[in-house]
């Protein structure tokens, strides 16, 4: 695909894309609060079978993205990190916009139009907290 072809319009962001095991990951960790490595692989594993190391790994990876803050503790087996979400609505941002800059890399400006439709099946009490959420960021970021 050329990526030049919707100048203006935001590239696709490697370090933001979330794949299926990073969102199982990520969700682990927000349904626990905080979580080690361990505990994220213990929570996952009915489901999904995996290794210790590919949690970890996706833990790290997580943190590096800066969807994750991390702790060091230190205890019998050593040190090991915890990890957190510090801010559950700044990892829901990021990680929708990672997902329209996508729509926008592959589809253009005509996707926005497209999304605007979607906006009429938002049940209306639903749709005024939005807008009232939209309202107040917009006046923190003006002060």
């Amino acid at each position: 695909m050329d990526r030049n072809l919707y100048p203006g319009y935001a590239q696709l962001s490697l370090s933001m894309e979330l794949g299926d095991l990073e969102a199982a990951v990520l969700g682990s960790v927000l349904r626990q609060g905080k979580a080690s490595a361990r505990q994220v692989a213990k929570d996952l594993e009915p489901s999904r079978g995996l290794a210790y190391s590919t949690i970890s790994t996706t833990l790290d990876r997580l943190f590096k993205k800066g969807m994750l803050g991390r702790d060091e503790a230190i205890g019998r087996g050593g040190s090991r990190y915890i990890y957190m979400i510090h801010s559950e609505e700044k990892v829901k941002g990021k990680v929708v916009k990672g997902f329209v800059d996508r729509l926008l890399t592959a589809f253009g400006p005509t996707v926005i139009s497209t999304l605007s439709d979607y906006v009429d099946d938002i049940p209306k009490d639903e749709l005024k907290r939005l807008e009232e959420k939209i309202r107040k960021g917009s006046k923190q970021r003006s002060t």
